[in-house]
C-alpha cells in the first residue's frame, strides 16, 4: 500500500470516528428556539458524589436563572481532588432561547 493511500485511509477512518461526537455534541433544538448556547459550573464537595450533583445542578440552575431552557440533561466534564477540600467537578448544560 503507498503512504498516499494509508494516508487517506488513516484520515477517513479518524474522521469516521469523530462522527459520533459531533452529532452528540449538541441535543435536538426545537423550533422556533431564537439562540442556543452552552453553559459550564463547578461544583465542590466532601465526595465525588457529592461534586458531581453540586456541579450538574449548578449548570441547569445557571442557564435557568438567566431565562433559557435548558435541552437534555446537563453532562458532567471531569473530577479532580482539591486534597483536603474533597472533591471538585465540572458540568456544562446546552439551553436555548425559546420564543414565549
Amino acid at each position: 500500500m503507498s503512504k498516499s493511500r494509508s494516508r487517506v485511509l488513516a484520515v477517513a477512518a479518524g474522521l469516521f470516528a469523530l462522527a459520533p461526537a459531533i452529532a452528540m455534541a449538541a441535543p435536538d433544538v426545537p423550533r422556533g428556539a431564537k439562540d442556543c448556547r452552552g453553559f459550564r459550573a463547578v461544583g465542590s464537595g466532601l465526595t465525588e458524589s457529592i461534586a458531581t450533583l453540586m456541579a450538574t445542578q449548578g449548570a441547569v440552575n445557571v442557564a435557568s436563572n438567566r431565562g433559557w431552557t435548558v435541552i437534555g440533561e446537563a453532562k458532567l466534564q471531569s473530577c479532580t481532588s482539591a486534597g483536603i477540600f474533597g472533591v471538585e467537578c465540572a458540568a456544562t448544560s446546552y439551553a436555548c432561547k425559546l420564543p414565549q
